[in-house]
């Protein structure tokens, strides 16, 4: 492991570990600090297609449900005596992937507007299956009330809802406020940029990087780039699908606007607020824009005639493109020292 890497992971755990504490005198709670970890994964997995494939995939609501609904059915159906996490999320990875797989094949040789579209098309029939088949996934009403799973790391099975022991930690709150639910996520974010740093500095990725930059001079040299492009769509769709299978599983249910055309919306928003090109840039993006929807529904909710929080999430979002174009890690990665740089931004 370079030291670079080393260093990275070293300041991705610190900032995870006081996370759920650090955002408690500011309104915000540990439950709404496993949201971001989980939906950070998916920001994390866009911007392997978006920053290093140069795809824009408008779909990946479709992957992120394929998780959740299949994590779903298979603890309310397959295993409701003994609910298996690791084995319920498992199997939504290898179903999103297999749909990614699918769509990968028709879509990776578009570009630009029509490989959006299209991948929009696909998570819009996604999104009609699954309202209509109801016998599996219980229409609009979705699949409530599913089963907790265990955390099986041997004989014996984990409750994540766990609290850990009761600390006072003055105005950070109490260490027991934070469950076992937040450390599993937490880690399952950081196992995930390390596999996406890893892979960006891998061969794999510098080709990526290089058929995103010019594809036809790589493919002067000998790559061919629509095998490469079809990988990352893949990997970016089993880390969505990871995703989904984790909300479902800590927030107990699977409901049809996981695979809505906003999912989609909201990791691309994500991804851009946060900086595109970066490694933890999805991750402070969607910790951001995920703190602001919490406080500002909240506040708007006591004001009706102001316009809803997604007129505020799309203005926020238009001068993030028009002052801080970069994203804000792309934009610290500008302004501060050389070693901040080295541990926000993804050295090629």
């Amino acid at each position: 492991m370079s030291r670079g890497t080393l260093r990275v992971l070293l300041f991705t755990a610190l900032g995870l570990a006081v996370f759920p504490l650090a955002i408690h005198p500011i309104g915000g709670y540990p439950g709404l600090a496993t949201h971001i970890c989980i939906m950070a994964i998916g920001a994390v997995a866009l911007n392997l297609l978006l920053g290093e494939a140069g795809m824009l995939s408008y779909g990946q609501a479709l992957f992120f449900g394929c998780g959740a609904y299949v994590s779903a059915i298979l603890v309310q159906r397959a295993m409701p005596q003994h609910p298996n996490l690791l084995l319920a999320v498992l199997g939504g990875i290898v179903i999103a992937a297999a749909v990614a797989a699918l769509i990968g094949a028709l879509v990776v040789r578009l570009y630009g507007i029509y490989l959006a579209l299209l991948t929009l098309a696909f998570g819009q029939m996604g999104f009609f299956i699954v309202e209509q088949a109801k016998d599996w996934t219980n229409g609009d009403d979705g699949l409530q009330g599913i089963p907790a799973a265990l955390l099986y790391l041997g004989p014996a099975g984990i409750d994540l809802q766990t609290p850990l022991p009761a600390v006072d930690l003055g105005p950070f709150g109490n260490l027991s406020d934070v469950h076992l639910w937040y450390v599993f996520a937490a880690f399952i974010l950081w196992l995930v940029i390390w596999f996406v740093r890893t892979l960006n500095g891998s061969q794999f990725g510098e080709v990526l990087a290089a058929i995103r930059e010019n594809e036809d001079r790589s493919r002067m040299i000998g790559f061919v780039p629509h095998l490469y492009r079809f990988a990352a769509f893949v990997i970016a769709g089993a880390l969505t699908g990871l995703a989904g299978g984790l909300l479902a599983l800590y927030d107990l249910k699977a409901v049809v606007d996981d695979m809505d055309i906003n999912r989609s919306g909201s990791f691309v928003i994500y991804t851009v607020v946060g900086g595109v090109h970066t490694l933890l840039g999805p991750a402070v993006g969607t910790a951001v824009i995920m703190y602001l929807e919490d406080v500002g529904s909240g506040f708007l909710a006591k004001y009706p005639q102001l316009p809803g929080w997604q007129w505020f999430e799309g203005l926020i979002f238009v001068l993030v493109i028009v002052f801080l174009p970069a994203g804000i890690v792309g934009t610290l990665k500008r302004k501060r020292k050389p070693d901040f740089e080295k541990l926000l931004a993804v050295k090629r």
